[in-house]
């Protein structure tokens, strides 16, 4: 009977506390508040309001629709997950940016949150909206504006954007949170900024601004939306400082920092059409301010005398979409050969201005008086808001018979015979080259012996012994940074091979950037925190904006890992290329620090102090002096693509076309994919003026991969695949068996393989050099003395290849049928 009794009892206690977990939990699933907040109350018409509604609690709907005295601009949301002390916490946070539409006494009210069918409410806020400036002393302090030079255009025509940011604090880093979009126009940001200082109201303000040129691609009024702009101000701090700590400075301990962000206003732009032309000539699509030019290099020639006819157009305006107008040149009279455009343009003050250079080989094919018309181009003036017709002058040419040439001209057609091209690109004068007079016609070039032949294939067994007592004596555990380095690039790998919806993806974002992050602490770790984050890289001596641009690629990841959102694919793709190019930068510095401490002090110091004078000459814009510092470096036996490349982009800074590409197929040669010299390389090479076919060697298409992998990368691996098979071969041997087993014959077909590439590489650069023209014109003549007959021109930045090479002197091959000599210093091998 007591059991009994017991048993009711706990059967009880159970209902009772089941009954009470029903009650509870769903009021604590479903609970949640919000709060509203806004980084300034008191603001001039021109400026704006930052606004954060934070939910806490799974993300709810948020109704803006009451607010009406503030144009609203999202600026997106976060969301993050807590677990402390056995205890999780959602919050969700979301930024707005609002724009005052009048002044007085403006209300947010009351933001509505639905979540789960749960309503809750902000408190109404009171912004304070004046037509001046408040006080200096404290929010506008810190301000930015954006303006136009002209709000009125045509579609096509340019202006110029600036952008502003004012502060009368010291600051240790000013970035874009949302820099500004230009919808419906093209844009390119100014190379450099201006900083320049700035009195208002008696306060003295240091002013840093950006420009953008701006073109407008259809009619429409638009708006482009405001800017958005994080600093960090330096602050005093006080004795009782509690709040200031957590952006404390190691380096100024008695300064602290103060994040601020500021927003610049909108701008509305009317875009006007071009209005229909019904002119006589056609119009060129030009909007702007431009004029034309026509000129001959000689007007008097001889019947089947080749002449170069130049038309140059210049101006401010869409100068590159230029092309050449109509020319009414009869083809009974003439034979005309067009060369490619040569194109001068540079981004002032006042937007795109330079030239467009149009050249034709004009060959007449009668004797007498001739009168090439004038060159009409037509525009459309954005001055006079008009179409406006501008043309060259007339050019009389004069021909005379010749007897030599008379009956062939007459019967030429470009399209068959070859025989006549350009003057510019074509063989001045036509002469054969000089015999072969040296000592090497009597040598008898035999072929290598089969025993140097099998003693350079046994090389890699002694390599291999070698190696191995090295590794056996020398080896050491890999450093804590290293191993963390690799593990962040391992993970990066992964993710960028997965798909962004797949559940791990994520994961292996997070797990890359926290391994990079310890590997700047020298650290082993899995997981960490925003203020740890903070606290290594600013004990790694990471830039403050740095170190807030990585914290917050951290806390966005960690808010879509753990906040439950879906990510969508563009944002995925944008988190992995951030996390790239956090590793890139990560990774080049590590290397910078490993070059440097791997040299004796003295010379640590020496290369360092011409590193870092070469990059301050770079910025400053002292581009000549910044290439002597980075030549310099090369000069003191480092070899380094990222060091070549630097002395390329100083030459081609300085408009040194020809050193720049030098340098630049310098830099291929040790690192022959990356994608920043090949993009520089493409566009310096569109410079030169020289443009030849390249034709397709066989050897080229049976190792197509030397243009893919560093011949040193190749030599790597051909010694490390010996090191393999040999190894491979011991174990066999020790243990009886087969060494030319399935893995040992697939062993060895690499080794070979790869191995046999490497000896073709060597023989390859034996006897195929390739260099670079250096000067701005070059003479190519038939003989290695002033005297012999100068074959044809070449101009800074054409590649040729080397055919032989003598004391003084290098003959090249630009191309089938181009062959002759010049001077070295005029040509530089690669």
């Amino acid at each position: 009977m007591l059991r009994k009794t017991g048993n009711n009892m706990k059967f009880k206690s159970i209902f009772f506390v089941l009954i009470l977990l029903a009650f509870i939990l769903p009021g604590t699933g479903i609970c949640f508040d919000v709060t509203a907040k806004v980084d300034k109350s008191s603001i001039s018409k021109e400026d704006s309001v930052f606004l954060t509604v934070v939910v806490r609690g799974p993300k709810a709907d948020l109704d803006l629709s009451m607010i009406k005295d503030f144009k609203v601009i999202s600026r997106g949301s976060s969301s993050s997950y807590n677990y402390i002390n056995g205890k999780s916490e959602r919050k969700a946070s979301y930024q707005y940016v609002l724009i005052p539409l009048k002044k007085g006494i403006l209300k947010i009210p009351a933001i509505k949150a639905v979540m789960d069918g749960e309503t809750s409410f902000t408190k109404q806020i009171v912004i304070k909206v004046s037509d001046q400036m408040v006080n200096p002393d404290d929010v506008k302090a810190l301000f930015a504006t954006a303006d136009v030079a002209k709000q009125n255009l045509f579609v096509g025509e340019q202006t110029v954007f600036s952008l502003k940011f004012f502060t009368s604090k010291r600051l240790s880093g000013l970035g874009f949170e949302r820099p500004p979009e230009f919808k419906a126009f093209s844009s390119k940001p100014f190379e450099k900024e201006k900083n320049y200082t700035r009195n208002i109201n008696g306060v003295l303000y240091n002013v840093t601004q950006v420009d953008y040129i701006i073109i407008p691609t259809g009619p429409g009024t638009f708006t482009i939306d405001p800017a958005s702009l994080i600093a960090r101000v330096i602050v005093e701090s006080s004795r009782d400082s509690q709040f200031n700590s957590f952006f404390n400075n190691s380096f100024f301990s008695s300064n602290n920092f103060k994040p601020v962000r500021v927003v610049s206003n909108s701008i509305k732009i009317k875009v006007d059409p071009v209005p229909a032309y019904q002119g006589k000539f056609k119009f060129s699509g030009l909007v702007g301010s431009f004029g034309i030019k026509a000129k001959m290099d000689k007007t008097s020639l001889k019947a089947g005398e080749s002449a170069t006819l130049t038309i140059k157009i210049l101006g401010s305006g869409n100068i590159m979409d230029a092309s050449l107008p109509e020319m009414d040149l009869d083809q009974d009279l003439f034979k005309v050969y067009d060369d490619s455009p040569v194109e001068t343009i540079n981004l002032t003050e006042k937007g795109y201005e330079g030239s467009k250079t149009f050249k034709k080989a004009i060959v007449p094919v009668k004797s007498g008086k001739f009168l090439i018309n004038p060159v009409s181009l037509v525009y459309f003036d954005v001055d006079k808001k008009n179409f406006k017709t501008i043309s060259t002058g007339k050019i009389l040419l004069t021909v005379s018979q010749s007897q030599e040439m008379h009956l062939a001209v007459s019967e030429m057609d470009p399209a068959k015979d070859k025989s006549i091209v350009k003057e510019e690109v074509s063989l001045v004068n036509k002469d054969i080259l000089e015999i072969k007079e040296g000592v090497f016609v009597l040598e008898n070039q035999r072929e290598i012996s089969p025993f140097f032949f099998v003693l350079l294939l046994s090389v890699p067994v002694v390599l291999f012994s070698g190696v191995k007592l090295f590794t056996l004596v020398a080896k050491k555990d890999l450093p804590v940074e290293k191993i963390m380095e690799d593990k962040a690039k391992n993970h990066l790998k992964k993710a960028d091979k997965m798909d962004s919806l797949d559940k791990d993806f994520l994961g292996h974002l997070y797990s890359s950037l926290v391994a990079l992050i310890f590997s700047k602490g020298k650290k082993r770790g899995e997981t960490i925190t925003i203020k740890e984050a903070q606290k290594i890289l600013t004990k790694a001596n990471v830039d403050e904006l740095k170190i807030g641009g990585i914290t917050h690629l951290l806390e966005t990841i960690e808010s879509f890992r753990f906040g439950g959102k879906k990510i969508d694919e563009n944002k995925a793709r944008e988190l992995l290329a951030k996390t790239k190019q956090t590793m890139k930068l990560f990774c080049l510095a590590l290397i910078c620090v490993g070059v440097i401490f791997s040299f004796p002090q003295k010379v640590i110091a020496d290369n360092s102090a011409l590193f870092l004078d070469g990059i301050k000459n770079y910025k400053q814009g002292k581009f000549k002096q910044a290439a002597i510092n980075f030549e310099a470096l090369a000069q003191n036996n480092i070899k380094n693509p990222y060091l070549f490349y630097n002395i390329g982009n100083a030459h081609l800074k300085a408009n040194d076309i020809g050193q720049a590409i030098l340098w630049y197929e310098r830099a291929k040669v040790l690192s022959p994919n990356d994608p920043d010299l090949k993009f520089n390389l493409e566009y310096a090479n569109t410079l030169v003026k020289d443009k030849k076919e390249e034709n397709l060697a066989m050897m080229d298409v049976l190792f197509f991969w030397d243009n893919l992998i560093p011949a040193k990368t190749i030599q790597i691996t051909a010694i490390f695949l010996s090191f393999v098979f040999f190894t491979w071969a011991v174990v066999r041997v020790i243990k009886k068996q087969k060494i030319f087993s399935g893995t040992g014959i697939i062993l060895f077909s690499l080794f070979v393989l790869v191995t046999a590439v490497v000896w073709v590489n060597y023989y390859k650069r034996s006897v195929r050099q390739n260099a670079v023209i250096v000067q701005d014109e070059v003479a190519v003549r038939s003989g290695i003395t002033d005297t012999s007959t100068k074959l044809f021109n070449l101009h800074a930045g054409t590649k040729v290849k080397v055919e032989q090479r003598k004391t003084s002197h290098l003959k090249i091959l630009f191309s089938n049928g181009k062959v002759g000599w010049v001077k070295i210093g005029q040509a530089v091998i690669i």
